[in-house]
């Protein structure tokens, strides 16, 4: 029998439902997953520890990192090609560290500022408990098998942020309280990478859709 898929979640720096959060990775039922809350968490991007785990998800919102935790966090990824799922507010990390929007694909701005390509912009917008319907964009990338073409989902929106036009686009919404791309599947180097923006709370972590794009997501950045 194959062992379960190994993930390490970061946390920190934004309260959420716990539980519900956590119950979607159980209901996989192919996971182990273990939780990292920051600020310890960046040690492991210096720990051989890592080599534990297939890929690494991101749920934190956090600023603090160290010169030689961003070089182990590059090493890993870049250079070994360590698994990446970004979620949610993740998009705001390292708001000081040129090298995470082109980790992630994207930057969203707490405050205002200058995206990696120089265009300046006013400071991102976040609105709650929105109805969203989502738009596969690409039906036929591993990540989104299993999703009907088109659903329907409560969460936050984030708006205002920019993303790298390298990134292939996975969901989308026409909605006005969100930006266009919703999720994208991107390479850092070694690294597959994947950003979803939905995962506020229970009205996504419940939704069967939210949880396929999730398990579908880990196995394709952990090459499972």
């Amino acid at each position: 029998m194959a062992r379960p898929m190994r993930i390490a979640i970061f946390t920190g720096g934004h309260p959420f439902d716990r539980d519900a959060f956590f119950a979607v990775f159980d209901r996989l039922g192919e996971i182990a997953w273990a939780e990292f809350p920051q600020a310890d968490a960046n040690e492991m991007w210096q720990s051989d520890a890592l080599r534990d785990y297939d890929a690494v998800v991101l749920y934190d919102l956090w600023q603090d990192i160290t010169e030689a935790q961003k070089q182990g966090m590059v090493r890993w990824l870049r250079d070994e090609g360590k698994g990446l799922l970004a979620l949610h507010h993740s998009i705001a990390n390292y708001q000081h560290w040129d090298e995470y929007p082109r980790i992630i694909g994207a930057r969203y701005f707490l405050a205002p500022g200058v995206a990696p390509d120089g265009t300046p912009y006013e400071r991102s917008q976040w609105h709650m408990d929105v109805t969203l319907t989502v738009q596969v964009l690409d039906p036929a990338h591993p990540v989104t098998q299993g999703l009907p073409e088109r659903f329907t989902i409560v969460d936050e929106t984030y708006k205002g942020f920019w993303v790298a036009p390298s990134v292939h686009p996975l969901l989308g919404t026409d909605s006005e309280f969100s930006e266009p791309l919703l999720a994208w599947a991107h390479r850092y180097g070694a690294a597959k990478v994947v950003y979803l923006q939905l995962g506020h709370g229970p009205s996504a972590f419940n939704d069967p859709n939210f949880r396929t794009f999730i398990g579908n997501a880990l196995r394709w950045v952990a090459e499972r």
